[in-house]
């Protein structure tokens, strides 16, 4: 009987994990459909009511916006995840594009090789953030606050010193490789999202961050490593970020103090509004790259229109504060 009873309630819990497991994947897949859906139908008001929204030069040009600022959004998403937030992700963004034409101008660097010591200087700049985080148990908005702000300052003063000087033409044209008519960035982008949504649904090491962002004593209890995690989180964040900012740079060809600026909103807006939550344990890359379109749809529409800046980032920041609030009111009602 013991046994029977045994196998019914096995029976019984593997039915209900397969439940809830189903649940769990339709809530995934309608995120991100709902997303989709509505940035269609955003974007067919506006081919409606403009002649130009539906161009092709228009549709490509904003994808290919997306696929520059998706680097940044790769390692800020995972930190989201686990519960917590790099505000050094924009400071990082602009000063790599900087630092990358320095020791090209300074030092007649190669190109690759500055852009590997670049992405490695600005890793070991979230590696310390990570460091301060997890060891002294601090608030990971303050200390990346700090950060930013370090950064922003020499990011300033590399820039005073390369007044009259023109980036080499190896970094001005990185930007526009090309795959046949299409920028690399773009294909790169698909590929790298496709890849981290199977990795993250199926990988363990992936998965961890989860855990961590769910619940991180429970986590520790089952040995998870998560100061590790979480140290090396912060370095992959600054990372990838940096190639974004090196990408933004080459776009522009100049080192430029305004690159990068506010940055960390536009990522926290796009992740929230692709259903990553301030609170940890939700979120995934694909969804906070269609939140990034989604709101990269907005913006082109608002320059459309000839909305003014200053009003575009009151929407923006309105569209942060709603998300903020249902992802805060949905984290209450799951407790």
């Amino acid at each position: 009987m013991r046994w029977d009873g045994g196998v019914r309630r096995m029976s019984t819990e593997s039915k209900a994990a397969i439940i809830k497991t189903g649940r769990s994947q339709l809530r995934v897949d309608i995120g991100a459909v709902s997303i989709i859906l509505i940035t269609v139908l955003l974007s067919i008001i506006l081919g409606a009511t403009t002649s130009s929204f539906f161009s092709y030069n228009n549709i490509y040009s904003i994808l290919f916006g997306v696929s520059i600022q998706f680097f940044a959004i790769i390692g800020f998403t995972f930190l989201m995840i686990m519960g917590e937030l790099d505000m050094s992700v924009g400071a990082v963004y602009g000063f790599s594009g900087t630092m990358l034409g320095t020791l090209m101008i300074k030092t007649d660097m190669p190109f690759i090789l500055a852009f590997i010591v670049t992405i490695l200087i600005c890793a070991c700049f979230g590696m310390i953030s990570g460091y301060v985080v997890t060891k002294f148990r601090v608030n990971s908005m303050m200390v990346t606050i700090g950060m930013m702000t370090l950064i922003q300052g020499i990011n300033w003063i590399l820039i005073g010193s390369l007044q009259g000087y023109t980036f080499p033409d190896t970094y001005r044209h990185f930007i526009n490789l090309r795959i046949g008519a299409i920028h690399w960035s773009i294909l790169f982008m698909i590929l790298i999202v496709v890849a981290l949504e199977i990795l993250m649904k199926k990988s363990t090491v992936f998965k961890k961050m989860y855990y961590v962002g769910s619940n991180i004593e429970t986590a520790r209890i089952y040995g998870i490593k998560s100061e590790k995690i979480k140290i090396i989180t912060f370095a992959v964040s600054s990372a990838t970020a940096a190639i974004g900012g090196i990408l933004a740079t080459s776009r522009i060809m100049h080192a430029d103090v305004t690159t990068g600026v506010n940055l960390e909103f536009l990522m926290i807006t796009a992740a929230v509004v692709g259903g990553a939550s301030l609170f940890g344990g939700k979120g995934s890359v694909m969804r906070s790259v269609l939140g990034l379109l989604f709101l990269s749809v907005i913006f082109n529409g608002m320059i459309i229109f000839k909305i003014d800046p200053f009003i575009q980032h009151v929407i923006v920041g309105f569209i942060l504060i709603v998300a903020v609030f249902i992802d805060t009111l949905l984290n209450k009602m799951t407790k």
